[in-house]
């Protein structure tokens, strides 16, 4: 498993690239079923385009900065900090 640490969407460089729920598996996030329960519970970025049943993209800025510290974006989302939040179980 690599532990080298993910970089952030700007320190990245990254614009506006679309990822497929595949692209997140591969970056080290969640497999699909399990992605849209996180969507569901609001634990995961919701995608930024959805044409269809089978075409769904997230931004890969949103999807960085939640692979780069899960607890933070979720604490962010309910507007709370991450130690009120538990750690948030992802």
């Amino acid at each position: 498993m690599n532990t080298a640490p993910l970089p952030t969407a700007p320190q990245a460089g990254i614009t506006l690239v679309l990822c497929s729920a595949k692209d997140i598996a591969a970056m080290g996030g969640p497999k699909k079923s399990h992605l849209y329960d996180l969507i569901a519970r609001g634990h995961f970025p919701a995608p930024a385009v959805r044409l269809g049943p089978r075409y769904t993209r997230w931004s890969s800025a949103a999807v960085l900065d939640w692979l780069h510290n899960p607890a933070a974006w979720i604490a962010e989302q309910n507007g709370t900090t991450t130690a009120e939040a538990g750690g948030a179980n992802v």
